[in-house]
């Protein structure tokens, strides 16, 4: 079985939730496509994974990727549960995983531009924060904004910056995920499809991906989320 690239920082965690009463916390991201290549890493410990963390918190706190993670362990299942040993490999000993509490996001200074040319706030379907999940009907927090989109529009980069994921991911289809630095991360769902590979150099304004209807979507529009430090923000206070 061949492995993802390492890069340098570890494809977030789209979902960041928490490790549940039942012991469960969602796997995320994750290729059903991926290209692997082996890990040049050496040595390991044995993380045992305690209630709150998140394989993105794990990934981040000892310096691997996701992907290195889910191989390492070929984790099949999409959860992780309280008590389960991870081998973390390259690391040199156990570190404590800081709590979602601990994390703030910082001040994001890199000027983002709108993923859908010509769109603009009066786009905007559905936004930050509480709302009923159109497919499940449950309340649930959208940790981005919906952007209406005909299906094949082109979507492009924010900012410029690398990308980090560029695969599927249950509930969010066809996902790209781009680092722009100063642990900056925007985030691209329900394409049709991607047209950038792992690891990719990419300018403001480049085509990604184009609109599509995958994952938990109804109906063809864009789902765009920024993250500063792994912490959801609302992409409207930094769009123009």
């Amino acid at each position: 079985m061949r492995r993802l690239p390492t890069y340098a920082l570890g494809a977030f965690l789209v979902a960041l939730l928490v490790v549940s009463s039942n012991g469960c916390t969602p796997l995320e991201p994750r290729s059903s496509h991926p290209t692997r290549t082996s890990s040049s890493r050496s040595g390991g410990v044995y993380h045992t994974v305690r209630k709150g963390e998140t394989l993105w918190r794990i990934s981040q706190t000892y310096g691997v990727s996701l992907a290195e993670l889910v191989d390492a362990n070929d984790l099949d299942s999409t959860t992780i549960i309280v008590g389960q040993r991870l081998f973390v490999p390259g690391a040199g000993s156990i570190r404590k995983i800081p709590e979602a509490s601990e994390e703030k996001p910082g001040p994001i200074s890199t000027p983002l531009a709108w993923p859908l040319a010509g769109r603009g706030r009066g786009s905007v379907t559905s936004g930050f924060g509480p709302r009923v999940d159109p497919v499940t009907g449950g309340e649930v927090f959208h940790k981005g904004v919906d952007i209406d989109g005909a299906r094949e529009e082109r979507v492009l980069s924010a900012a410029a910056g690398e990308v980090v994921f560029s695969g599927t991911m249950h509930g969010y289809g066809t996902v790209v995920m781009i680092d722009h630095g100063d642990r900056l991360i925007t985030v691209y769902a329900h394409l049709s499809r991607a047209i950038v590979r792992l690891e990719e150099k990419i300018t403001q304004a480049q085509t990604i991906g184009y609109v599509g209807t995958t994952g938990n979507a109804r109906g063809s529009h864009l789902h765009f989320e920024v993250r500063s430090r792994g912490i959801a923000v609302d992409p409207l206070e930094y769009l123009p």
